[in-house]
């Protein structure tokens, strides 16, 4: 059965002496599987579909602290359970509160801060996506507010892993144009980066001298595609000429507004159907898979 694909900095241990525990303080009593309910798949599936049973959610929101430590709490269930489940819950969850924008909107800067945000504890576009259709779709959140949440979903529907990435118009070096669909290859390697990122010239120099990369890059197999987020201004054309030749250096101020950015450089895997197959990746990893790719 399918599972919420997390990135997790907690694990079974941390769940287990932070969540699994009574605490008096709680802000309501969690709810206890049965005791015959011994895996843990099993029991977390109990957890978050039940979680919110013994809460009084309209009382909860005068205890907002108190609220967003269940809330979390509620999250660190999830990697262990079905997504169907999961999903379920969610919805049920906003079911209690979606007349109120302000319950709503609440909720929704939780699930940013948890799920989204820099210092997020738990990463996961799939699951945050659950939040942010619920809050687009509130009409009692204020207007303002759900143009923020309305940005992200559209970032989420265009560069999280599995979805094809967005034909964008491209502008290179010369003034040309071109987009994402003007070419293929078997796979590509997308480098979204920006003005004056110490990070992205790090990592553009290291992919640059690899030996491997740049024979699978000669050999057709793997196209890179650099792209300078922000207008092919002067500030680009000083850029790109330190990029390699055969790579498709080009600029697009479109490019923040459609892709995840939260890291930079933004690293993305394509096959050749222009679908992201991985993100945030590092490049100690992108350069042991291609080690493996060639072998």
């Amino acid at each position: 059965m399918k599972k919420i694909l997390l990135t997790v900095s907690a694990c079974i241990i941390f769940i287990a002496q932070n969540i699994f525990a009574q605490n008096t303080e709680r802000l309501f009593p969690y709810p206890e599987p049965p005791k015959d309910m011994t895996n843990l798949y099993e029991r977390c599936n109990y957890l978050v579909y039940k979680f919110w049973d013994q809460c009084n959610l309209k009382a909860a929101f005068s205890k907002k602290a108190k609220l967003n430590e269940a809330f979390g709490d509620w999250l660190g269930f999830m990697p262990y359970a079905s997504a169907d489940t999961v999903y379920l819950a969610i919805d049920n969850f906003h079911k209690s509160f979606k007349k109120s924008g302000e319950h709503a909107l609440a909720i929704a800067k939780m699930a940013e801060a948890w799920l989204y945000s820099d210092s997020a504890q738990y990463r996961s576009d799939e699951l945050y996506g659950r939040f942010v259709d619920a809050a687009v779709a509130n009409k009692k959140i204020p207007a303002e507010e759900r143009r923020h949440f309305e940005a992200q979903k559209r970032i989420l529907d265009n560069s999280s892993v599995g979805k094809v990435v967005p034909d964008l118009e491209l502008t290179r070096a010369d003034g040309t144009k071109t987009s994402f669909f003007a070419d293929s290859s078997e796979f590509t390697l997308l480098f979204i980066y920006q003005p004056d990122c110490l990070d992205c010239s790090f990592a553009r120099v290291r992919l640059s001298a690899d030996m491997i990369l740049n024979q699978l890059n000669d050999g057709g197999i793997v196209r890179i595609v650099s792209v300078y987020a922000g207008e092919p201004d002067a500030s680009f054309l000083t850029t790109v000429t330190s990029f390699p030749e055969k790579w498709i250096n080009v600029a697009s101020p479109q490019v923040a507004d459609y892709f995840d950015m939260r890291m930079t450089p933004a690293i993305y895997y394509l096959d050749k159907d222009h679908r992201i197959m991985a993100k945030e990746l590092s490049v100690d990893n992108i350069l042991s898979a291609f080690r493996t790719l060639i072998k």
